[in-house]
């Protein structure tokens, strides 16, 4: 609001507003209301009103008084005094004051009046900005009033706008959302005729007439219009035809329409995507009725919103093969021409990648899982029932050759080995008293007892010999633990412990059955530890094995290898990564072979 003053307005100022009510043009509410205003006030040599946006200005020239009169600089100096601090300011300048006044509503610059006249004393200028205040009033009213009027206009325009792209939407097919879109453009802004033109092969071609869904025996007016659109569209700029007086664009096209069809007045409202022109819309009205800013404002509002809806219905619309037609000259036109310098360099180093990765050859490797394993696996086993008496040795332990890795429990052996061993002392015995008393039959007999349990002897001393399971070489216990099994019975034949060397390893390879076609014997690769990544050992394919394995949903092949040098480091069960070298390949073909022979298969199938 305007800054309040403590004084209440008499009647006979508040009167001298009434008769300003009925003035609806605002240039002369303006002078009318300074003419008022200076009526008012006694000795006034000269008058100003500016009126302009708010704040930002520039504020022209609302009213003068007396009319037509020269402005003092006394006065302009002090009306920029006034707007540039936004203040009352009291000036005065020989026999003469200077009293300003800025128009301030909620806080916003709209104006400022400013008065001179015979000098005055301190309480006379306050009386008169008093009398500027209250005035001030009726100029608040006034430029609110004009405010809702604009905003007012504006929501109406928008409105229209907002219908009229709503009917583009809802159609559901290009021709019949051009076609609804012109003849309402032309029934809401009172045209004559409206007209919806897009670019085909660099000309615009009319797709659509108001009040008129066919139009094939109107070729001239089609090839009229279709000029004025392209005059339009070539100068970049929207056409208004009569053309304004400080309009320099051509407008032989539009004259040329407007005299053969007995046009009054042109209007063509050009509209693109980017820096591509896509087409126009012209709208004729008859004489009298030319195009005004506030409807060339709401043509261009309009055809800005509903041109690219139509644009994407229209390329919606198109068949199967256009669309790949347009996207294919679109994209060599992108490469051909002048412009799009990005993507022709990026075209460029996509070729040139190409043709060296076609003609640069690396070596193709194949990686596998491996695991390393002894070339050599003893097992040993129960050599007879019995039970478990002692555990040295475990899986995991490395052994020398002889090294105890179990006993078998021995005494009922020892027990029966010294029953056999008394009975054939006794027989012995036997045997000589019959050779004394000439007993030949009893000779015979006990000499067959005696060799009996010599032979029984015999066995019991080899099983006694075999109750320590040994270690037969250097090597590592593999498999086998018998520490949790002490006392528990077993049977011969039973395995206990597998041993292997530590000095000869073999290699197995889980190939994937994609790669296997390209593994040779007698190939060369290198194998990379889990445990030793540091150190890559050589190996050579001796055989590969018709056996597949199932892993994660994918067949392997297991490959066996050869390892040329081994290390202390090596253990049995140590897996990593085999890499092997079949030859050479271009680095295309490296890159895409698998996906090649997948597309093969797929299409073969299909088949």
């Amino acid at each position: 609001m305007l800054d309040s003053w403590s004084a209440e307005p008499s009647a006979l100022e508040k009167r001298e507003w009434v008769d300003l009510n009925t003035v609806e043009d605002s240039a002369l509410f303006f002078q009318y209301w300074l003419d008022e205003q200076c009526s008012q006030t006694v000795d006034v040599e000269q008058a100003v009103l500016l009126i302009g946006p708010p704040d930002t200005g520039p504020y022209s020239l609302a009213g003068i008084w007396p009319p037509k009169s020269a402005l003092s600089s006394a006065l302009a100096q002090t009306t920029e005094q006034s707007l540039k601090e936004q203040r009352p300011v009291i000036f005065k300048a020989g026999a003469s004051v200077m009293v300003a006044y800025p128009l301030l509503i909620e806080g916003h610059l709209h104006g400022i009046v400013a008065l001179q006249g015979a000098d005055r004393t301190e309480s006379k200028c306050q009386w008169i900005l008093r009398q500027l205040h209250w005035g001030a009033l009726g100029i608040e009213a006034k430029i609110r009033a004009m405010q809702a009027e604009l905003e007012q206009a504006t929501q109406e325009r928008l409105i229209a706008t907002l219908d009229l792209v709503a009917a583009v939407l809802i159609a559901p097919s290009f021709d019949e959302s051009v076609q609804a879109l012109a003849t309402d453009l032309a029934i809401r802004l009172d045209c004559d005729r409206v007209s919806i033109g897009f670019v085909r092969k660099q000309f615009a071609k009319v797709v659509a007439l108001s009040h008129s869904s066919e139009f094939g025996d109107r070729m001239n007016l089609l090839q009229a219009i279709g000029s004025a659109m392209d005059e339009a569209l070539d100068q970049k700029s929207i056409i208004v035809f009569p053309p304004a007086l400080d309009q320099v664009l051509v407008t032989r096209d539009h004259a040329s329409l407007c005299q053969k069809y007995a046009g009054g007045s042109i209007l063509t409202v050009p509209f693109s995507v980017g820096e591509t022109a896509l087409g126009a819309v012209t709208f004729e009205r008859r004489e009298g009725y030319d195009f005004d800013s506030e409807a060339i404002e709401v043509c261009q509002s309009v055809v800005v919103l509903s041109s690219r809806i139509l644009n994407t219905k229209r390329l919606n619309d198109r068949s199967l093969i256009s669309r790949i037609g347009d996207s294919i000259k679109s994209e060599i036109s992108k490469l051909i021409g002048l412009s799009h310098f990005g993507r022709k360099v990026i075209l460029l180093l996509i070729v040139a990648t190409l043709l060296t990765f076609s003609l640069v050859t690396a070596p193709f490797n194949i990686s596998a899982i491996a695991a390393v394993e002894g070339d050599l696996r003893r097992v040993l086993i129960v050599p007879f029932d019995g039970y478990i008496a002692n555990a040295m040795h475990r899986a995991g332990d490395v052994v020398k050759k002889g090294d105890v890795l179990a006993s078998l429990d021995d005494r009922d052996l020892k027990l029966e080995y010294f029953r056999l061993s008394s009975q054939a002392s006794q027989y012995e015995k036997q045997y000589q008293e019959a050779v004394a008393m000439r007993d030949r039959s009893g000779a015979d007999i006990t000499r067959s007892q005696i060799r009996q349990a010599e032979a029984e002897i015999k066995l019991l001393a080899d099983r006694l010999s075999r109750t320590q399971i040994t270690a037969p070489f250097d090597g590592l216990v593999v498999s086998g633990d018998l520490t949790q099994s002490l006392g528990s019975a077993v049977k011969r034949g039973q395995m206990l412990f597998e041993i292997s060397p530590l000095e000869i390893y073999r290699v197995m390879l889980e190939v994937n059955e994609q790669d296997i076609s390209y593994i040779k014997r007698g190939q060369k690769g290198k194998l990379m530890l889990t445990s030793l990544p540091g150190d890559a050992f050589e190996l050579e394919v001796n055989q590969i094995t018709p056996i597949t394995l199932a892993r994660e949903g994918r067949s392997y092949f297991r490959v066996e290898a050869s390892l040329k040098q081994t290390s202390a480091k090596f253990r049995p069960g140590m897996e990593g990564v085999a890499r092997l070298n079949v030859g050479e390949r271009n680095l295309f073909w490296i890159w895409t072979h698998k996906f090649s022979n997948w597309i093969r298969l797929k299409l073969w199938s299909l088949a």
